[in-house]
């Protein structure tokens, strides 16, 4: 390898010489007249016949191939295709060859006459087997289409135009002119959303002009037959001519036969001092190009394609024209040319320049060689592999980019193409990082010197500066700043995305959440100061982004997690629709319902806990929303009864007796549930305060439908009375007395203002003393009453009979006929002391005549009860005297019958049959034989007796005898009610074992338990 001596001080190209006899092994070398390289396959023309092939890639050793040319002919041209599987090779007397780079094998054209100046390959074929429709250009300007066969057929080959300058309507002869020729060929298919006609666009290269065509081709690609034809061809071309009904289809004619094809010329002036042939390349070659660049007599035209272009004469834009240099009165015209990223490369007879694409076009790289190395014959593009490749008759230079873009940013960012340069930087952070930092920086200044404070934030965001003093750069009053500082501090928190960050996240997030709600407060006060519309819609944005920020994922994790500081922010700017957004976001159902409280949103505060399930919650909020909005409420609380407890309502039902816009939904909420649940009697007592209060006149329907049975009322009747004695409701008082045995009281209460309801009340006596524990002879009591006698009833009826004759009208009539309503528990004995005196007899007559006669029987059967007492009173008293003198006689041996232990020593009970109990196990005897009332009331008793005994020792010790006889008389007296109760019977053979003669001795569970105790 022959030693590079590029002069690159910034080294961003680099070559490497291969002498092509000794380093490539071209054995048979004599001098390169040709050579092409294309995927790392190279071609070599090593003498007039001889085409040695040769892989870069593989570096496997060349192989030859021989054409049969004879002198004076040789090879003019190698078209290599982009793949590096097919090539044609083009002598200089028109004889053409195809080459087979996998097989290595070689295949005479020999249909085609003529020299071959350009191949277009076709994009869409990258086979081995075959090339696919290709166009190809020839000296004489003509275009040929061909198909050619990896064995060496072709099925199309045929001529399309003649003469190519004359379809773009330019005037040339057809003899074989340098400017005829054409010499460079490009195909490119473009996109259609028609699946049925596909676009192609053809740029044809020649020395003076490029054209452009773009046309439609329909249909699928053609199926081809082996075996072909030629045109009707030209002398020159030397192409035979055969029948147009042998002719094969082909694919490219609509380019030339359409009458829809686009076609567009750019031409140069010819110019007798300019030799070469022209040339035409395009950068990048792999995918769609962008940028072009043209060697014509004019000098190098450079600009932009765009092959999408919606008309033709905007695919190719010139942007620059370089001239030839002149050089002794002569054009030094580039022997070849080739675009790089930045740069266009010029290869000169000894020497290669690259020149910027960039204004003003310096040149930044001269590669000049040693003339012992030969001019350079040609320069060829790898398209592939992005290697170039010059070529003098002995040696091969292979040209590489070495980062070509070091410089470039700092061009444009003179320039100030801070785009371009911001791109290139950054493809260049690991190469070159501080590039970066002095772009960001250099374009946030031009920013902030044009006040654009966001874009220049969006810039130093992405920048390393320290964020102090990037901030200090946006801390002002002004509203433009200001929104800088909002997107820095947006933009930073985008690249806050590790754990570690989370500290400065969430300090990131409070400080841009701050400016927000400032921003979104001052929209408010703009706003409120102007009706201006422009001002409504600019705070609904602001509200919206504001909102949509809350919602972004790593926002709303940060605040979440920081709450109480937001509602603390919110609360410091009064801004209550952001707070309850917050708080509707991270579903805190608390706060929500506070900032509604605070606006008075009553109903909006219902609607959250109708969307919650029943909890604390709902009992708490239910007292201060029932204020508010009773009929709603209460609405909830029926629709929800189910889920509801009434008992924790209880609070929130008692405010509703401030007025009747409360009450009456209160009223109705009561009554569903008094359907469905029990033992809830502190919502009864509210219930009557309720109806007490706003519906007195159906209080008492409602305490009548509970009866008279104490036990059985769901509500407390002390309170019940007070309510209706606050509220003055006569009738449920006196209804009330009755519930509470108060007959007397309420029939006296009645009398005031309807003796008929003292009369009925009256008549209840008898149906509600079964519902009192009655105690006679008992002074100490809580709720139990002295049971009524009769003389007691007949007090309340007199009291009836007596209003009667207290009014001024005396009616008699009416208090005699007391008697009889009274079920005649009153007779006209007891109503004669009432009577007024001077009443006439004839007014009582028929009434003594009754009672009169209603009596007869009952004296006379009193009569004979009388004489039968008399009699048995008699018996009695004989068998009295007899028993006098009958006694029952214990011994110190006699024993408990219940627990057989001595008798003697302790309080005891004795029975006629002779049966001894201890009056302790006298009370566990009888107990299983005694009613529930009699049991507890004799457990009463007890305790009565047993503290009556200890006041009476406490008594006698004091000294106190009156105090101690009153208390002995009280203790005797409780002990005879007790001995009264246990006593009546012997347990073992009254009347009591008599009943229990048909029932087992032992339970079944006390049978088992015995029968277990008798196993071994």
């Amino acid at each position: 390898m022959i030693p590079s001596t590029t002069k690159n001080k910034n080294g961003i190209f680099t070559r490497t010489t291969f002498d092509m006899k000794k380093d490539l092994k071209f054995l048979k070398l004599t001098s390169a007249t040709n050579l092409a390289v294309q995927n790392g396959e190279m071609l070599v023309a090593a003498n007039e016949k001889l085409l040695i092939h040769y892989s870069d890639e593989r570096k496997e050793r060349p192989q030859e191939m021989t054409l049969p040319l004879q002198p004076p002919d040789h090879v003019a041209h190698i078209h290599l295709s982009p793949t590096g599987f097919h090539a044609i090779v083009s002598s200089k007397l028109g004889h053409n060859f195809y080459v087979n780079l996998t097989t290595n094998t070689v295949h005479h054209i020999k249909k085609i006459r003529a020299v071959i100046t350009a191949v277009g390959w076709n994009p869409e074929y990258a086979k081995e087997t075959e090339t696919g429709p290709i166009l190809l250009g020839t000296a004489q300007g003509s275009i040929i289409e061909m198909h050619m066969m990896s064995a060496g057929y072709h099925t199309t080959c045929k001529e399309l135009i003649q003469q190519v300058a004359q379809f773009a309507d330019q005037r040339l002869t057809s003899s074989p002119t340098i400017a005829a020729a054409v010499s460079d060929i490009k195909l490119f298919t473009l996109l259609d959303e028609d699946s049925k006609a596909k676009k192609w666009m053809l740029i044809v290269a020649q020395m003076s002009r490029l054209i452009v065509l773009v046309s439609e081709i329909e249909g699928e690609k053609p199926v081809f037959k082996t075996g072909g034809f030629t045109s009707s061809a030209s002398l020159q071309a030397g192409l035979m001519n055969l029948g147009a009904e042998q002719a094969p289809p082909t694919f490219f004619h609509t380019f030339f036969t359409s009458t829809s094809t686009a076609v567009h010329t750019i031409s140069a002036k010819l110019s007798e001092k300019f030799k070469n042939h022209g040339f035409l390349t395009m950068h990048p070659s792999r995918e769609d190009p962008k940028r072009y660049a043209w060697l014509s007599p004019d000098g190098i035209s450079i600009g932009k394609v765009d092959i999408y272009a919606e008309r033709v004469q905007d695919v190719l834009l010139e942007e620059v024209n370089i001239e030839h240099r002149l050089i002794e009165g002569r054009l030094e015209p580039p022997t070849g040319i080739a675009l790089t990223d930045y740069h266009i490369l010029l290869v000169y007879s000894s020497r290669l320049l690259a020149l910027s694409l960039l204004p003003p076009h310096d040149v930044v790289f001269e590669d000049p060689w040693n003339p012992e190395l030969g001019s350079a014959i040609g320069f060829v593009s790898d398209v592939n592999t992005n290697f170039l490749w010059l070529y003098t008759p002995t040696i091969a230079m292979k040209y590489g980019t070495n980062d070509e873009a070091r410089y470039i940013w700092k061009v444009y960012l003179d320039r100030g193409d801070y785009q371009r340069a911001l791109q290139i930087a950054r493809s260049r952070v690991k190469i070159e990082p501080d590039a970066l930092e002095i772009v960001l920086r250099k374009q946030a200044d031009f920013y902030i010197h044009e006040k654009n404070y966001t874009a220049a934030a969006e810039i130093l965001a992405q920048s390393s500066e320290p964020f102090e003093s990037v901030v200090l750069k946006f801390l002002t009053n002004s509203s433009e700043r200001k929104m800088g500082l909002k997107t820095l501090l947006d933009k930073k928190l985008e690249r806050l995305t590790r754990h570690e960050d989370k500290i400065r996240r969430d300090a990131l997030v409070m400080w841009l959440l701050n400016v927000q709600l400032e921003e979104l407060a001052e929209m408010r006060r703009l706003k409120s100061s102007s009706s201006e519309a422009s001002f409504a819609t600019a705070l609904k944005d602001t509200t919206d982004h504001v909102q949509r920020y809350f919602m972004r994922k790593n926002v709303f994790e940060s605040i979440q997690t920081n709450r109480e500081a937001v509602y603390r922010m919110c609360v410091a700017h009064a801004d209550f629709e952001m707070q309850l957004f917050f708080a509707n976001a991270v579903k805190d159902i608390r706060s929500v319902i506070d900032i509604l409280m605070l606006r008075e949103q009553y109903i909006e505060v219902l609607d959250v806990l109708k969307y919650q399930r029943v909890s604390e919650l709902t009992y708490e909020m239910a007292p201060l929303l029932i204020e508010q909005i009773p009929k709603q409420v209460i609405g909830y609380f029926i629709q929800n009864q189910d889920q509801i407890l009434p008992q924790k309502l209880t609070p929130c039902l008692s405010l509703c007796v401030k007025n009747i816009e409360m009450a009456i939904p209160a009223i109705k909420y009561l009554e569903v549930i008094f359907k469905t649940h029990k033992n809830i009697n502190n919502l009864h007592n509210i219930y009557i305060h309720l109806m007490a209060k706003f519906r007195p006149e159906k209080l008492l329907f409602y305490l009548e439908d509970h009866g008279t049975i104490r036990a059985d009322i769901p509500y407390d009747l002390d309170f019940a009375m007070r309510t209706c004695e606050q509220f003055k409701i006569e009738r449920c008082v006196v209804f009330l007395y009755c519930v509470a045995g108060m007959f007397s009281d309420a029939v006296e209460k009645a009398l005031v203002f309807d003796v008929e309801l003292a009369k009925r009340y009256a008549l209840m006596i008898d149906e509600a003393e079964a519902n009192f524990v009655w105690l006679e002879g008992l002074e100490e009591a809580s709720y139990i009453r002295q049971k009524l006698d009769e003389k007691a009833k007949k007090a309340i009826w007199l009291k009836i009979a007596s209003y009667y004759v207290s009014q001024e009208e005396k009616n008699v009539a009416k208090c005699i006929e007391v008697i009889n309503e009274s079920n005649n528990l009153i007779t006209i004995q007891d109503l004669l002391p009432i009577i007024p005196k001077f009443t006439k007899v004839g007014e009582l007559k028929q009434v003594i005549v009754d009672f009169l006669q209603r009596n007869k029987d009952r004296l006379e059967k009193l009569e004979k009860s009388m004489k039968e007492a008399t009699d048995i009173a008699l018996e009695i008293r004989e068998k009295q005297e007899k028993l006098k003198n009958r006694t029952t006689v214990v011994k110190p041996s006699d024993v408990c019958a219940h627990c057989q232990r001595p008798i003697s020593g302790r309080a005891f009970n004795v029975h006629s049959c002779r049966h001894f109990f201890h009056r302790e196990c006298l009370e566990s005897a009888m107990i299983p034989f005694l009613s529930p009332e009699n049991v507890a009331r004799m457990r009463m008793l007890i305790v009565d007796e047993e503290r009556v005994l200890v006041q009476m020792r406490a008594e006698q010790l004091a000294g106190n005898r009156a105090a101690y006889l009153e208390k002995q008389e009280k203790y005797l007296r409780i002990a005879s009610f007790i001995s009264h109760i246990v006593g009546a019977e012997c347990p073992l053979c009254g009347n009591i074992a008599i009943s229990q003669i048909d029932k087992q001795f032992l339970s079944d569970e006390e049978y088992a338990v015995d029968l277990n105790s008798w196993l071994l």
